[in-house]
Order: structure tokens, then C-alpha cells, then sequence
């Protein structure tokens, strides 16, 4: 496997390649120029990238997405297109594919396997690839993060170990849970990204640690339940069936990400059984499942060598990638058509848990302790057994709660941060002056504001109900200033779980509405 990861794909090019340099055959990452001991910082992603460029000029174009809480540049290479600006993306009509990694400091597999990926595109591998695909690429995202290198950042993961980032930002706040409330200059520089390119996938590279697996790597579509149904399906039936397939014939066992609970000797409270992790928007993928997109989550095996992570990685980008070539027309024609289809009146989501789930056969595994050659620390090694053990797998997500989409959100002007929010998402509403309709307001009977702060907001829970409140006969003109959001727009999937009162991952969760105007009633209306 290591010829693998030197050569930086593992297929065979399937066009002839363009005329190797030397400055392209001669580029390694940081990990592979140490024999995987240490993980490339961000001033050599950006030599790499620039050499790449320099080489490629007609093929590999360079822009920055925008910088972070530190000041350092984000960095995006963009292959398929003529330019790097998004307008040059766009004039192609291929479909677009982001790929970052890096969104945790300390998770590095990601970014060396982009790094190998932009190499392989450079030296001509999949050139046909140009004829259907834009790739946006994005190595190193959380910049600082990866800056702040320790030996015990990431305790038990097996390399690199000449250390490896923190998981937060400089502010210390956890990217990927960042989506909704876009505090971190990262999360606003990068969901600017996605309204400018509108990637039609988005591959968010992780690793993870957790229940002792025989799976290199493990991953999971959008999870939230209302993705669109047709997008839903293609990732779960159709894409991800199909890379763990191909790369099973690669020699990498793939599934979907979980966790057994009490595997470690905690209390289980739930019966056996594979879980995946959350359905809310706060986290990327599940983000981009809500703007109708198709969002892939890839978690290579902390307890995997260093090495095999990376291979793992470059596998899942190639089988992907491949199978987004080989159905890129489709995979537009589901977006758009996600994009025109109306949530007005139909249900929506506003809570949710586990769905039933049929019984699978999981692959466990089992590992060695090493110790850290410079810290004398456990490192847990991934070995070779796998056991084979049939239990229900739950990953997916059902509402437990859900509402009804009205028409249209009315958002008090004065509700600035609300505001401030669905511009950077880039909801659609006008500012509009309205007096005696009819509306719907949320009743509210009692509010649970959180008991600390999580990720630098302390949200609230509201309970009660919504009125409808007709317009009274007579009344006099009273003009009020408010944002008309409408829910039929191609957002009006994020628009609910932004607005709604109730919704777990909302403005009211995360704090953006004080707490002294949700006394009584929410001061946002629906146009029913």
C-alpha cells in the first residue's frame, strides 16, 4: 500500500498523461518526505499548491476562500475550469465538487490525501474527468488549528507521531459545529465559498477514533431528515454503495460511520447496536444536505497507521469522484430539481432521533498498544482481526417532532443577528411594512435557557404552541417593519430549521434571539 500513497492515486490514468515535470514527479507532502512520521503545515500546503500551479498553469488554478481568526490564508485550487473565479466555474456547466479537509487541526489524513489528489490531477491522471467535473479544493481548512502542533493532541491516535493539530480554532471553537450560527471567520469564509461556486457535492474529510472497528474508514451522507428525498437515495443507495465496493476492491473495508455505546466500559443506555453521530445542520454535510446539495462525510481510523489513513483517504476521493463523473448529469439534474421543488405545506423536521434500523453484520476489530517513541504515551495500533457481529445499525434519522411550512417568516428588523444569519446563508428575504393580516405566532408558555455555554452561545428551548391571529376587522393601518422570508426558495429546506421556535439547531438553540423577546410570544411570525 505505501506505492499507493506515493503515487497519489491508486487507478490507472484513463487518458494519456500530460508531460511529466520534474517538479511535479519530485513533489511530496511533508508526510510522505518523513515516512509518515510528521503532517505537512500550512506554509508548505501553500509551496505545494503554488509549485503545483506553476507547473500546471493551464489546469490547476489557485484562490484563497479567505482568512482565518489568525490571519493565515485559506487556501483553493480549483481543476476544470478556465479560471479560479466563480463565474468561470460556473460558464463550464460541469458539476462541481468541494473537497476539504482539516476542518478538526488535529485530524491530518485529509489534507495530506488532497494534496495527492491535486499532485494526480496535475500529472494528467483522470483528464476526463475535465469533461464533466470542476473540483474545488480545499486541503487545509482550519488553519490555526493545524498550526498547534502537539505530541498529545490527539491521545491513542497511532501517528503522525511528530504531532498533529488542536481540534478548534484560535478562538477555540469546533468548525464543524459552526454551520448554523457561522460565529468563526473559517465557517463565514467558507459557507462565502459554497454561495459563490454552489458545489453540487461537498466531501468533508475527517478521522476518527471511538469503537475499536476493522473499517479504514467510515462515512455518511447528509443526515438530516429533511434532505431531499432524491438526493437522500442517490448518496445511500446509489454513491456510496458504490465506492465501498470499488474500494473494496482496492483492498479497503469502508461502511458507514458509528459507534457502538458502551464499548469502552461507559453506560450504555441504548441497546447494543452501530450509531451514527447527529442529524443537525451544525455540522457540514448535514448542512449541505438543507441547501439541496450532496454532502459526504469520510472519517478515516485513528487506530489505522498514519500511512493507511492517508491511502484510505485517497481511495474514498477516487471512488467517489469516480462515480460523481460517471453520473454528473443526474447528480445536477437532482439539485436543480431539489432547488424548484417548494416546501411550502409540506412537513418538516424540527427534532429528530434514530430511525428503526434492520439488523447488519458490523466488522469489529481489535488493536495493540504502542507507546508514543518521544512521550512514552499509548498509542492503540489497528490490527488485521476482523469479527464479524450482526446487530441493528441506526444510521439514519426520523423527525420527532415536525411542523407544517408555512408561506413566509416575518423577522422583526430589529432581530439583527437573525438577520445578519440569513444573509450569510444567502436566504432570500426583502424588508417589508405590513399591518392588520392574518398570521401565525408562537405562543410561548415557558423557555429553558441552557445551563452554560457550548461552543460560545448559551441557546434557549421555547414551548408552546402557534395561533393563528386573523386580521382583525377595522383595525387601523399600524405599519411594522419586517424581513419577509419566504420558504419557497431553493434554502426554504434551512429557512424552517433557522426559523422554527422549536427547532433544535435554530436561531432560538443557538442564542440568536434575546432572551427578553421571547417572553410571552416569539417575535417571529408565519404567513400561513
Amino acid at each position: 500500500m505505501a506505492q499507493l500513497a506515493l503515487a497519489g492515486c491508486g487507478t490507472p490514468r484513463i487518458a494519456a498523461p500530460a508531460p511529466a515535470t520534474a517538479a511535479i514527479d519530485t513533489l511530496l507532502t511533508r508526510a510522505e518526505r518523513s515516512a509518515y512520521v510528521e503532517s505537512t503545515r500550512h506554509t508548505e500546503v501553500l509551496a505545494f499548491m503554488d509549485a503545483v500551479a506553476a507547473a500546471q498553469a493551464r489546469t490547476v488554478h489557485l484562490a484563497t476562500i479567505g482568512r482565518s481568526g489568525e490571519g493565515r490564508t485559506i487556501p483553493l485550487a480549483v481543476w476544470g475550469a478556465p479560471a479560479a473565479d466563480s463565474a468561470s466555474v460556473a460558464r463550464t456547466g460541469g458539476t462541481r465538487v468541494l473537497i476539504f479537509a482539516n476542518i478538526h487541526g488535529g485530524e491530518v489524513d485529509g489534507k495530506e490525501a488532497a494534496l495527492m489528489l491535486l499532485r494526480c490531477l496535475a500529472r494528467g491522471d483522470h483528464a476526463a474527468w475535465a469533461d464533466s467535473l470542476v473540483l474545488l479544493i480545499a486541503p487545509i481548512y482550519n488553519v490555526d488549528g493545524n498550526e498547534a502542533v502537539g505530541l498529545d493532541t490527539r491521545p491513542l491516535q497511532n501517528g503522525p507521531v511528530g504531532g498533529a493539530g488542536r481540534r478548534t480554532n484560535a478562538a477555540g471553537l469546533d468548525l464543524n459545529r459552526d454551520f448554523v450560527k457561522a460565529d468563526a471567520p473559517e465557517t463565514r469564509a467558507l459557507i462565502g465559498a459554497i454561495r459563490r461556486y454552489d458545489p453540487h457535492v461537498v466531501i468533508d474529510l475527517h478521522t476518527t477514533n471511538g469503537t475499536l472497528m476493522a473499517y479504514q474508514l467510515t462515512y455518511a451522507p447528509g443526515l438530516h431528515p429533511d434532505t431531499h428525498p432524491a438526493l437522500d437515495a442517490e448518496a445511500r443507495n446509489r454513491l456510496l454503495p458504490a465506492v465501498t465496493a470499488g474500494a473494496g476492491r482496492r483492498g479497503f473495508r469502508m461502511w458507514h460511520y458509528g459507534n457502538i455505546p458502551g464499548a469502552f466500559g461507559e453506560p450504555a443506555t441504548v441497546p447494543r447496536g452501530w450509531y451514527s453521530f447527529d442529524p443537525r445542520a451544525r455540522f457540514s454535510t448535514n448542512y449541505a444536505g438543507l441547501r439541496n446539495r450532496l454532502g459526504i462525510l469520510a472519517e478515516s481510523y485513528s487506530y489505522a497507521s498514519f500511512e493507511t489513513r492517508v491511502q484510505a483517504q485517497v481511495v474514498f476521493v477516487d471512488e467517489v469522484l469516480e462515480y460523481v463523473y460517471r453520473h454528473a448529469s443526474r447528480i445536477r439534474r437532482l439539485t436543480e430539481e431539489a432547488d424548484r421543488a417548494s416546501a411550502v405545506g409540506t412537513t418538516m423536521t424540527v427534532r429528530a432521533g434514530f430511525a428503526a434500523s434492520a439488523t447488519q453484520e458490523v466488522l469489529l476489530g481489535t488493536v495493540d498498544t504502542l507507546r508514543h517513541p518521544a512521550t512514552h504515551a499509548p498509542l492503540l495500533a489497528m490490527r488485521e482481526d476482523v469479527h464479524r457481529e450482526t446487530m441493528p445499525a441506526f444510521v439514519r434519522f426520523a423527525a420527532t417532532e415536525t411542523v407544517r411550512a408555512p408561506a413566509a417568516y416575518l423577522v422583526p428588523q430589529d432581530l439583527s443577528e437573525v438577520v445578519a444569519a440569513l444573509d450569510r446563508h444567502g436566504v432570500r428575504h426583502d424588508l417589508t411594512f405590513v399591518w392588520g393580516f392574518e398570521r401565525e405566532s408562537f405562543r410561548v408558555d415557558s423557555v429553558r435557557v441552557a445551563g452554560r455555554e457550548f461552543q460560545g452561545r448559551r441557546g434557549m428551548e421555547l414551548f408552546g404552541a402557534w395561533e393563528t391571529v386573523p386580521a382583525e376587522a377595522g383595525e387601523p393601518p399600524r405599519l411594522a417593519a419586517f424581513h419577509r422570508v419566504p420558504v419557497d426558495q431553493p434554502l426554504g429546506r434551512l429557512v424552517v430549521t433557522l426559523l422554527e421556535p422549536r427547532s433544535d439547531d435554530g436561531a432560538t438553540a443557538w442564542g440568536l434571539i434575546p432572551r427578553g423577546r421571547v417572553d410571552g410570544r416569539f417575535p417571529i411570525l408565519r404567513v400561513p
